[in-house]
């Protein structure tokens, strides 16, 4: 893939963003519309040209290129649609097409963690917000309620910003560099899988056991698993038998743990304080929202309180009535 190409491609779909975070008339808006999918479909045919089908790239390749055009079309609503009700719904399929990728590329620890972190705890987040941000009618504005910002104050930063990060990493991702990279990468992960199956020995067990149900142990003399890496990724660990006999048991790459089972396993074992961290954080989010949501909700009471002449709650009633 050429970058100065790429840059170009980033650089004519970064100009249709802007002009829909612009307001414009309806051909306007149709024209840069068109300009930024032109931008995306050059992008992601520049992309295509990185993918080797001898390995097996272009097998997932149609379901990622459709979540990817989901996410992007999403995300663009997300900033550019004058309701927040639905800019929180595009942020939904957002997230949801996200999740689909990380599947796509056998990530599923983060695939549901997006769904749970996102969909969930930060739209109802956002959600708070919104009502929270609702501004009551006062004399100026009459009946009605004061609007939202739909207009973007700094459009050109933004999509500025946006331009530099997609090229930048886009030109890294995609560099002949990384691409002669890509194999050693993908040894060198698949030795630390079988490292952190060697790091579970009663999932090795059961490994094990699947292709000779007569072994008993999988454990060395020190207490830790014999285990070597063949070159078609593979490994022949050292186990014994439930007569004592010692013998050699190839596992095939199919056996190396999935990735929520690797994740768990650094989380507890790798970072223990930054999981307990985050659910202190979560936790104290949690009683913002019920603190946040309590508050306004005695400020509707004292409102209503207000506009039926019966005072504030703290102030007497004429007559000294309740």
């Amino acid at each position: 893939m050429v970058p100065f190409l790429f840059y170009a491609a980033c650089a004519v779909a970064s100009v249709g963003l802007l002009l829909l975070l612009k307001p414009r008339s309806g051909v306007t808006r149709s024209g840069a519309a068109l300009a930024g999918l032109a931008g995306l479909a050059w992008m992601l045919a520049l992309a295509a040209e990185t993918f080797d089908a001898a390995r097996g790239d272009l097998l997932p390749l149609g379901g990622f290129v459709l979540c990817a055009l989901i996410s992007v079309a999403s995300a663009v609503r997300v900033i550019t649609h004058p309701r927040p009700v639905f800019c929180a719904l595009y942020f939904i399929l957002v997230v949801v097409s996200g999740a689909a990728m990380y599947v796509l590329l056998s990530a599923e620890f983060v695939a549901f963690a997006l769904v749970i972190v996102y969909a969930g705890a930060i739209l109802i987040t956002y959600l708070f917000v919104l009502m929270l941000a609702q501004q009551s009618p006062d004399e100026n504005h009459g009946a009605e309620a004061v609007g939202y910002d739909r207009i973007a104050r700094e459009p050109a930063s933004a999509v500025f910003a946006g331009f530099v990060i997609v090229a930048v990493l886009g030109a890294a991702i995609f560099s002949p560099r990384s691409t002669t990279k890509s194999e050693a990468t993908q040894t060198a992960s698949i030795r630390e899988a079988w490292s952190d199956l060697g790091a579970m020995p009663g999932l090795l067990l059961a490994r094990a056991k699947g292709i000779d149900p007569l072994v008993a142990s999988v454990q060395g003399p020190d207490g830790r698993p014999i285990m070597v890496i063949l070159p078609d990724h593979s490994a022949r660990i050292a186990v014994t038998h439930t007569d004592g006999s010692p013998t050699l048991v190839t596992l095939p790459p199919s056996a190396l743990p999935d990735n929520p089972s690797r994740v768990g396993m650094a989380l507890v074992t790798r970072f223990p304080v930054s999981l307990e961290l985050a659910g202190v954080i979560l936790l104290m989010a949690m009683l913002g929202a019920v603190v946040l949501a309590r508050r306004q909700t005695e400020l509707a009471d004292e409102q209503r309180r207000v506009h039926a002449g019966r005072g504030r709650a703290s102030e007497p009633t004429p007559g000294g009535a309740p």
